[in-house]
């Protein structure tokens, strides 16, 4: 139980309490709540330890199975809360657990705040963050990681529809709040950024680019020829490889699709699908639903001896699919920053992706990966064939991005986000100070 003491006595001011209430940062990588927000606040709890601070990571508790107190570290660990059953349930019905929650988050605590700072992700992690702001007014940070928006407006551009109305209504009125009541907003690539201004009015001056970061020594190569043993592949098999979670937006079917274009040209192509909660009796339903669908889709394109859908793998066992293929495939139709194509450039394979949001920031086209048109099958065939054709091409992009992905290391982006909790920090210390001697 943390401390309850209201004195902010110096360890009390290295607490902080994060909130990423949908995405346990201790699950498995690739349902359709764990993805890359789950990879991105482990790895900076485990960095921002290391650097003093004590974090609490507050999530739902999704599965009985797992314990409510799971330690990341000596000085990082996950707590979680009861917000309706304990087992899955949808955003859109996290949405009227949250308050449930938040009670529960109070109960924890006794009702007697030890945290100097909120930190939340996402817009559900960013309601009870600013719900524990309002009650006890020590500074809000938030990462949205995506913006309801842009997710809005690209499901009416890629699926012409406009279902979950009512859920994105209620969700851009609590993204406004969060917007409104956050001390700084950190963006993962300058395009949210701009978003955040141009869709929901949100200052410049309030929102810094924070990149997300990868650990080198997690994604380094291993022998391409035993991973391969190991997966059951051929020395000649040419692998395009997913990784992610299943979720239309992500664009696995204009992948399959671009192997139906290639399959002619390459006559050993393989493609390999990593993710989605898919096999088993704890399989997610709407994973289950979209793979249900794509593998009709692949059946009716006639790839289905090419294409091999994995389901979740153990994060410690994804470096061996990665040093197994030879490009990676990212074909998003919206990604905040995509931290998969980091992962690809650290593992010394090369990156294709899609032109859109922070992909577009981290890979530079022609320069340390290929970047296409979103949606476009024949656009992803002619890039995957520029790198099938060229050796050297493959070699230029994989030296140029493992150059590249040194900068976006966890230590330095955790020392940017320190900086950031102290600064916050000390300035609401000095106006409470001010405060109580007027």
């Amino acid at each position: 139980m943390p401390s309850t003491e209201n004195s902010k006595n110096s360890t009390t001011e290295k607490q902080i309490a994060m909130f990423s209430i949908h995405s346990d940062p201790l699950s498995c990588l690739g349902s359709q709540q764990s993805g890359g927000q789950n990879l991105y606040v482990l790895s900076l709890a485990e960095e921002l330890s290391k650097l003093g601070w004590k974090i609490d990571v507050f999530t739902r508790w999704d599965n009985p199975r797992k314990k409510q107190i799971a330690n990341i570290n000596k000085d990082a660990r996950v707590i979680r809360l009861k917000g309706g059953k304990v087992g899955y349930i949808t955003k859109t019905e996290l949405m009227d657990v949250l308050p449930e929650i938040y009670r529960n988050f109070l109960i924890f605590i006794n009702d007697q705040n030890p945290y100097s700072l909120f930190h939340g992700h996402y817009w559900d992690g960013g309601w009870t963050a600013l719900a524990a702001y309002l009650q006890f007014k020590e500074p809000l940070v938030t990462n949205f990681h995506s913006l309801g928006i842009v997710r809005i407006e690209t499901r009416k551009r890629y699926l012409k529809n406009e279902e979950d109305r009512k859920y994105f209504s209620k969700r851009f009125n609590i993204e406004n709040e969060i917007i409104k009541n956050s001390a700084l907003i950190i963006s993962l690539a300058e395009t949210e950024k701009q978003d955040l201004h141009r869709l929901y009015g949100c200052p410049f001056e309030k929102v810094m680019v924070i990149p997300g970061g990868v650990d080198l020594k997690i994604w380094s190569r291993l022998d391409k020829k035993k991973a391969r043993e190991e997966l059951n592949f051929k020395e000649d098999d040419f692998i395009l490889l997913y990784v992610g979670r299943f979720e239309w937006r992500k664009g696995i079917g204009t992948l399959t699709s671009a192997a139906s274009l290639l399959k002619n040209d390459i006559p050993n192509l393989k493609v390999l699908i990593v993710g989605g909660q898919i096999f088993g009796q704890q399989k997610n339903p709407e994973d289950y639903k979209e793979y249900k669908r794509l593998s009709k889709k692949v059946k009716e394109e006639q790839v289905e001896n090419i294409v091999r859908f994995t389901g979740r793998i153990n994060n410690s066992r994804l470096p061996i699919f990665y040093s197994a293929s030879n490009i990676l495939v990212v074909p998003s139709y919206y990604e905040p920053f995509g931290l998969v194509a980091l992962e690809g450039m650290a593992s010394k394979i090369p990156v294709i992706a899609s032109d859109v949001g922070g992909l577009a920031s981290t890979i530079k086209n022609n320069e340390n990966g290929l970047l296409f048109e979103p949606r476009n099958p024949v656009r992803l065939k002619e890039k995957v064939l520029m790198i099938y054709n060229s050796n050297e091409l493959a070699e230029k992009l994989v030296q140029n991005a493992y150059e590249d992905v040194k900068k976006y290391s966890w230590k330095l982006i955790a020392k940017k986000v320190s900086d950031i909790y102290k600064e916050l920090i000390f300035t609401n210390k000095n106006e409470n100070s001010s405060n109580s001697s007027i």
